[in-house]
């Protein structure tokens, strides 16, 4: 059960960690525009893990699901910057579970081919630069598709 929750800490804050705005300014443009609605992927080292991100405006929704049944919700906001190679997210005002505070997490993304795929630096680290998997159970490239028709993604970048 301790591995679990590792990895059920670990793929919140990969996705935690991981937009122009905080929620609460205008209509949303640009790429959190794009990023508008729900997304999924498998992630942990199974990737047995479900992960449901929701992103209305800069604000965001995070379930993950285990295999036991047992759902964990975090909520708080995506902060992005377009300007930056490779373009760069910031997780912020995260909260979890009964309100336990997340520290602001930095990550890159992309969006491509349907997907957005991130790469987190995890608690107070630093910026990844590239999408490889560093040290860490926060490094990991994380690979969203929209909810559909379609499987859900596998979390792991190949």
């Amino acid at each position: 059960m301790k591995a679990i929750g590792r990895s059920v800490a670990a793929v919140i804050l990969a996705i935690v960690g991981s937009a122009a705005g905080v929620a609460g300014d205008a209509a949303a443009s640009g790429d959190v525009a794009r990023l508008q609605g729900r997304w999924e992927c498998r992630a942990g080292s199974n990737a047995d893990l479900l992960v449901t991100m929701e992103i209305l405006d800069t604000r965001v929704d995070v379930t993950i699901q285990t295999p036991q049944g047992l759902k964990i919700r975090a909520k708080g906001a995506v902060r992005l910057d377009e300007t930056t190679s490779p373009r760069s997210i910031d997780w912020v005002g995260f909260t979890a579970g009964d309100f336990q505070t997340i520290p602001e997490i930095q990550g890159v993304y992309k969006i491509e081919d349907g997907a957005f795929v991130l790469c987190n630096g995890g608690f107070n680290g630093a910026r990844p630069e590239s999408f490889s998997p560093g040290d860490g159970p926060l490094a990991e490239v994380l690979t969203f598709r929209r909810v559909g028709p379609a499987e859900v993604a596998d979390a792991r970048t190949r």
